[in-house]
């Protein structure tokens, strides 16, 4: 009998032992429980860092990008820009004379010279500051036309044998044309059309929504 009891005792404390054998550390049990917390919160915050991400992204890029489109709908509405209009009225005399035969011919007429960009697309811009402000660099302004708008024979006495012919008149309406011009661009006309260019650009892209806008 005592015998039975001491081989249960040796089956117990041979059990007991593979128990502990197969037990896990205790230190080593903490420890993954660490780990496994530590990557638990890394996954979270990387959750988190891909939706802030991903909101700002959507928050901001379509509206920088919207504005990008805006300026250019905006500027391909001007196409030529117009920014300084002079009219003005001349007369100009043609006279000539062989011998004791004289013609002369006395003609008004009215022009307008048209200064600005012919083509504002072409200018360049940055759309910044999350799509609110904008910078625009404005190609040179360049003369647009030096039209005659209305003409008339103001006062004629021809003779036959010194007509005055259709290209004399011309070529002198041309030479007042260029003259008045050249006046213009001496006075500063060029200079003025361009500030007035900045300032109409200017004026658009706020209207457009633009809570700051530099033209150069």
């Amino acid at each position: 009998m005592e015998k039975k009891i001491n081989e249960k005792k040796s089956l117990l404390r041979e059990a007991e032992k593979i128990e502990k054998q197969r037990r896990p550390p205790r230190h080593h049990s903490v420890f993954s429980a660490i780990l496994t917390k530590i990557i638990i919160i890394l996954i979270l915050l990387m959750i988190l860092a891909g939706a802030g991400y991903y909101i700002f992204a959507k928050k901001f890029t379509p509206k920088v990008e919207s504005n990008v489109s805006i300026v250019s709908t905006q500027l391909s509405l001007c196409q030529e820009l117009v920014t300084a209009k002079y009219h003005y009225s001349d007369i100009v005399a043609i006279r000539k004379s062989v011998a004791l035969s004289k013609s002369i011919s006395l003609i008004k007429y009215s022009g307008v010279i048209r200064i600005g960009i012919p083509d504002i697309i072409n200018c360049d811009y940055d759309v910044y500051n999350d799509g609110k402000s904008l910078k625009i660099k404005l190609p040179d302004v360049e003369i647009l036309g030096n039209d005659i708008t209305e003409q008339e024979v103001f006062d004629e006495n021809q003779s036959i044998f010194v007509p005055i012919k259709t290209e004399e008149v011309f070529a002198k309406i041309q030479e007042s044309k260029e003259a008045t011009l050249e006046e213009l661009v001496t006075d500063g006309i060029m200079e003025e059309a361009r500030e007035n260019a900045k300032k109409v650009v200017k004026q658009i892209m706020l209207a457009a929504g633009f809570e700051e806008v530099i033209v150069y």
